[in-house]
């Protein structure tokens, strides 16, 4: 059994995090088995979860520069100690130079893996990009979400190189299957029976654009005053977000349903999907709505190789709430009087399956490890 390390900055149900797990379901355990190095001392939501599935769990505090020489020299005591892991594999930037040079030093194979593109342009942005830059002198491969994403982070001539591929944010396909029927009990146990459903799945944080979210369904509510906007996920701006509801006068059309354990009956139960961020190295969430046949308008921040099918557009945000409201209003209408089918073979024919991601994995995994 190879065992990998994987470095992130907790297992919350986030983007990056729940294709993680989605891997490491699906992997074969018996060959490839994660150990995780997190960053945080609390819980994280699918920790419980990892060590069920045999993961375990290193810690340690947050880098955050000041702290760069005891960082590095307990990255170089947890290295030593643990010869087990001949990969180690990183999702987390800012800190990377410092393990994956630790790691190399202890002679174990690196990877840079990138979940995001468009970073900020201001200080926060620029800082990133200062101190995650050196990781691409370091890593033996890289990895991204999509193209754009690795071209971010690593750059033009990384990614056009033989060091580097992409790896799609797979989905267990078959969990998202959808009919009429699925839909329409789906809609009846979360009381939203002959209401027009748009939803969004996301964490509660700026890049994910709530705001301009809110301007576009009170657009939608114009046409479907009954129309409800239901949030899956929790963030930094729940408490902000609750309030600007509220003093909208929206706040009975929406509901904050924090962190879901069942994504798929969520979107099962929705008439649309809308995804306005600022940028995404891909979007798990896009694939997933597409996947239960969810008609779906989104921003020019997610990249063009999200979209598989026909009842799915990309709007610049520059464009404004009104034509996103007319976009999203369009797609609406078309959901509530056609049948609802899924995309679950879509999902596979453009490589966005569980099953096809993990092989690739695993192979690679051994291949690297020998």
């Amino acid at each position: 059994m190879i065992r990998v390390l994987q470095v992130i900055g907790v297992m919350d149900r986030g983007g990056a995090e729940t294709m993680i797990m989605n891997l490491y379901r699906a992997i074969d355990r018996t060959k490839i088995q994660f150990d995780f190095l997190v960053h945080e001392q609390r819980e994280g939501d699918y920790d419980a979860e990892i060590r069920e599935l045999g993961g375990r769990f290193f810690r340690l505090p947050r880098f955050a520069g000041l702290n760069e020489h005891s960082y590095r020299m307990e990255c170089r005591t947890l290295f030593a100690a643990h010869p087990e892991w001949p990969i180690v594999h990183g999702h987390i930037g800012s800190c990377a130079p410092i393990y994956l040079s630790e790691a190399k030093r202890a002679g174990r194979y690196t990877i840079a893996h990138s979940h995001a593109q468009n970073y900020d342009t201001g200080l926060a942005g620029f800082a990133f990009r200062a101190v995650s830059y050196p990781s691409r002198f370091i890593a033996d491969y890289f990895i991204g979400c999509s193209r754009e994403a690795g071209i971010d982070r690593f750059g033009k001539r990384i990614v056009e190189g033989d060091a580097f591929s992409v790896l799609p944010n797979g989905i267990n396909a078959s969990h998202y299957t959808c009919g009429q029927s699925e839909h329409d009990d789906a809609k009846a146990k979360m009381g939203f029976a002959g209401r027009p459903v748009v939803c969004h799945v996301g964490r509660l944080t700026p890049v994910k654009n709530h705001e301009f979210l809110f301007d576009v369904f009170e657009r939608i509510k114009q046409k479907w005053p009954n129309a409800v906007l239901v949030l899956a996920g929790r963030g930094e701006l729940e408490e902000p977000l609750k309030q600007s509801v509220v003093s909208r006068g929206i706040d009975a059309s929406v509901r904050f349903l924090g962190v879901v354990d069942d994504v798929a009956e969520v979107l099962r139960a929705s008439d649309l999907f809308v995804f306005p961020s600022v940028r995404e190295g891909l979007g798990l969430a896009v694939v997933e709505a597409q996947a239960s046949g969810l008609p779906t308008v989104m921003s020019t921040g997610v990249p063009e190789s999200a979209l598989m099918g026909t009842r799915i557009q990309r709007i610049p945000l520059e464009k404004g709430a009104e034509e996103w409201g007319r976009v999203c209003v369009r797609y609406l209408n078309e959901a509530l009087v056609n049948e609802r089918h899924d995309g679950v073979e879509l999902v596979r024919l453009h490589g966005f399956d569980i099953e096809q991601t993990s092989k690739w994995l695993e192979a690679f995994y051994c291949c690297a490890s020998k």
